[in-house]
C-alpha cells in the first residue's frame, strides 16, 4: 500500500502539469471566461479536479475568478509571463496576429505545427469561419508523412534520416492502405522543396485538403508550419490565391528571422 502510494505521488505532478498545459490550450481556442462545468466537458475531467485546478491556477494569481457568475479566465500576469516567447522568436511579429489575417482573408482553419515523432502536433487553430467547412483542435496529432504540414516538415531533415522515420510511421498505422513508400515519400519531400509548400488531398481527413508552408523560425529553434485546411474543391480552385496568401503571411517572419542573423 506505501509502495504504490509513493507511485502515486512521482506521477500526480506530471499528470498535473499536463491538465494545465491541456487547460491553456482550452482557453486559447475557447478565448472567453469559463465555468468549472466548461471545462470539465471540453476537456473529458472529473467536475471536482476541475474544480480544485482552476481554485489553484486562480490562488496562485495566474487566473481570475467571478464568483458570482462563476466564471475564470487566464488575467494579464500568464500573459505577461509568457510574453518573452513571442518576443524572443519574432519580436513584434505576432503568430496570433498573422493566422487571424490568414483565417480573415480566407475563411479556412488556419494551422501552426511542429514535428512530435512521426506525426505533426497542431500548437495552435483558428476555426474556419466558412458554412460547411472543416474544423481542427490545438493539440491534434496528424501523420507526418500523408500531411501537407508534414511534407513541408520533412524537407527540414536529412535525407538519410527518411526512411528511419517513415518505418517507424508505417508500423504505427493499423490500415495497410495508409502505409507509405519510400520512394513516394522522397518524391513528395522533393517537390515540397522545390515548390516552397505542399498539399494533402483527403489522407488525414476524408474530403479536406490542407496546404502548407514553412513558417521561417529562429537558428536553433524547431521548424514550424503554417498550414490551412477545407474542403478539397475549395482549396484546388483557390490554390493561386491561398498561396499568395500565405506567401504573403510568412513574409514578414522570414524579414525579421534575417535581421536577428545579420
Amino acid at each position: 500500500m506505501i509502495k504504490n502510494h509513493g507511485q502515486d505521488m512521482k506521477t500526480q505532478p506530471v499528470k498535473s502539469a499536463h491538465r494545465v498545459l491541456e487547460l491553456l490550450e482550452f482557453f486559447a481556442e475557447w478565448r472567453r471566461p469559463a465555468t468549472v462545468k466548461d471545462v470539465s466537458q471540453a476537456l473529458g475531467y472529473p467536475q471536482s479536479s476541475t474544480s480544485v485546478l482552476l481554485r489553484s491556477l486562480k490562488e496562485s494569481g495566474h487566473f481570475d475568478h467571478d464568483p458570482r457568475t462563476g466564471l475564470y479566465s487566464p488575467n494579464i500576469r500568464l500573459a505577461l509571463t509568457t510574453a518573452w516567447i513571442e518576443e524572443q522568436l519574432y519580436t513584434e511579429q505576432s503568430l496570433l496576429r498573422m493566422m487571424k489575417g490568414v483565417l480573415d482573408r480566407t475563411g479556412h482553419t488556419v494551422m501552426i505545427g511542429k514535428r512530435e515523432g512521426s506525426n505533426v502536433r497542431y500548437l495552435h487553430v483558428l476555426q474556419a469561419t466558412r458554412a460547411g467547412s472543416f474544423t481542427s483542435k490545438i493539440g491534434m496529432l496528424r501523420p507526418l508523412f500523408r500531411s501537407a504540414a508534414g511534407k513541408m516538415l520533412l524537407t527540414t531533415m536529412a535525407e538519410r534520416d527518411i526512411g528511419r522515420l517513415l518505418q517507424h510511421a508505417n508500423a504505427l498505422e493499423a490500415n495497410a492502405s495508409d502505409r507509405v513508400d519510400i520512394d513516394a515519400a522522397l518524391q513528395a519531400r522533393k517537390k515540397a522543396l522545390l515548390d516552397g509548400y505542399a498539399i494533402s488531398r483527403g489522407t488525414s481527413v476524408p474530403g479536406a485538403a490542407a496546404l502548407a508552408m514553412l513558417l521561417p523560425t529562429p537558428r536553433g529553434s524547431e521548424p514550424l508550419t503554417l498550414s490551412l485546411g477545407g474542403p478539397i474543391q475549395e482549396i484546388e480552385q483557390e490554390l493561386p490565391q491561398l498561396l499568395e496568401i500565405l506567401r504573403e503571411a510568412v513574409t514578414p517572419f522570414r524579414e525579421t528571422i534575417k535581421l536577428q542573423r545579420s
